[in-house]
């Protein structure tokens, strides 16, 4: 009996980077490691790895890699495939165990990696920072927390499209602020060269994905967010008119990528007309306002105070009901997303059929396994539910 290999959604980690050395997997034949954007070693990627091994990414498990690094505070260590895509975890920012968090301005003008702090207007009188890095191989880096002089902190966001920044605005403007969505506070904008840099107030806490085991424990809150949102909505629709820019949802890249994806696993005729039904349904559901890229990363906890808030809102849209939830729950098994789901129909209908979806993408032939037949009987029993709402759907 052929192993189902497990197609992985990453092309590998860094698992730890410390002042000497650094350790990963990934299942290119080696990875390029850079510190401070120069080229510092190779790594072949063929120590033995059994946890890679048992999660069925790979056959042999030879996938790891181990180097020796001299680092210093506040160096950057990125690690790319040979096709340049870059492992989970990169960039990885160094900070000395027994140094501040903050890095000093002044290492700005001596670190290109830093060259969008350097470049920030003189009113800001920053006197440390902490760089915050995205997910983009292209930007150097994404924002930062400032410690401005004789006010609290901020934080900034750096190399934002023009359109993008209007879109953001315009949903703080009629939505956020109004309806008391938790979101960090737009504090203000600057034009820079041919993009904007955007302040927000800073956001103290941690990420969902960070919070570890028992996270689910704060969706309850998030779901509250997203209801406010949803009912917002509502009223301004009329009013609400989003610009073409770069970012758009998520959603527009899932239905050709899972349709692409069933076809290179050689789906059946079954496969391919659950699929096409899923599409239809996708049309019927009702569309709400939506965060549209509401992944766990998005959401910031603050234990202390015990709330949340809801960041990096450029790909809000009308989406179907039911696609922000199936994000945020994204890997959890179906029976999790229903439970943790909004109680109404629909709501529970949408976020099962993107489950399914985003399911197909993160494993390797979900289509055929016992749990998406199961799945697949859900979503029919409760799309026989919702036919019965009159105007659902219309």
């Amino acid at each position: 009996m052929l192993k189902v290999i497990k197609k992985p959604t990453v092309s590998g980690f860094i698992d730890r980077v410390s002042e000497g050395v650094i350790s990963g997997w990934s299942l290119a034949p080696y990875v390029t490691v850079l510190v401070n954007g120069r080229e510092r070693c190779r790594l072949f990627c063929d120590r033995q790895r059994a946890d890679v091994k048992k999660a069925g990414h790979s056959l042999s498990g030879n996938v790891g890699f181990y180097g020796s690094l001299a680092l210093q505070h506040g160096d950057i260590v990125r690690v790319v495939t040979p096709k340049g895509v870059p492992l989970r975890h990169s960039p990885w920012l160094y900070r000395h165990p027994k140094q501040s968090d903050w890095l000093p301005i002044a290492i700005t003008h001596q670190h290109a990696e830093y060259k969008a702090v350097a470049a920030l207007p003189d009113q800001f009188l920053v006197e440390r920072f902490k760089p915050l890095f995205g997910q983009s191989a292209e930007r150097q880096m994404a924002g930062a927390v400032l410690n401005v002089a004789n006010q609290a902190p901020v934080m900034a966001r750096f190399d934002v499209e023009p359109k993008a920044h209007a879109n953001v605005m315009q949903l703080y403007e009629k939505v956020i602020t109004p309806s008391r969505i938790a979101a960090p506070p737009l504090l203000a904008a600057f034009s820079q060269e041919r993009h904007m840099l955007q302040m927000f107030a800073f956001q103290p806490g941690i990420t969902l994905n960070e919070v570890g085991d028992g996270w689910e424990a704060w969706v309850p809150l998030v779901m509250s967010q997203l209801v406010t949102l949803q009912q917002a909505g509502v009223a301004r629709r009329s009013t609400l008119k989003r610009r073409s820019s770069r970012f758009k949802s998520l959603l527009y890249k899932l239905l050709p990528s899972v349709f692409a994806q069933t076809l290179r696993e050689g789906g059946s005729k079954l496969e391919l007309t659950f699929f096409i039904f899923l599409m239809r349904v996708t049309t019927r559901l009702p569309r709400v306002l939506s965060h549209g890229d509401l992944h766990r990363n998005n959401v910031l906890i603050d234990t202390q105070q015990q709330q949340v808030a809801l960041i990096d809102w450029d790909r809000w849209a009308y989406l179907p009901l039911g696609f922000d939830a199936a994000l945020l729950l994204r890997g959890l098994p179906w029976t999790a997303v229903e439970t943790l789901a909004e109680k109404r129909v629909e709501q529970q209908l949408g976020a099962l059929v993107f489950t399914y979806l985003f399911q197909c993408l993160d494993v390797a032939y979900f289509m055929r396994s016992e749990e998406a037949a199961q799945l697949r009987a859900r979503i029919y029993t409760l799309y026989k539910q919702f036919k019965m709402y009159p105007g659902i759907g219309k």
